[in-house]
């Protein structure tokens, strides 16, 4: 699956339990820039962890 973000830079994580962790990113999108903030779950099968519908993603301009 390709990504969605053309560029991401994490700036921080919140862990909430042992499978579920906030992620603060720096991202942009076709020249925009967003903060997107967003519960993560973690993918046993794959080792990793994966973006949930939990988030928001806050224009750069709007802050």
């Amino acid at each position: 699956m390709a990504a969605f973000w053309d560029k991401e830079e994490m700036l921080g994580k919140i862990t909430k339990n042992n499978r579920e962790e906030i992620q603060i990113k720096q991202v942009s999108k076709s020249g925009k820039d967003y903060v997107d903030i967003r519960t993560f779950w973690y993918d046993s099968n794959e080792d990793a962890y994966k973006p949930s519908q939990k988030g928001v993603a806050i224009p750069m301009d709007a802050l």
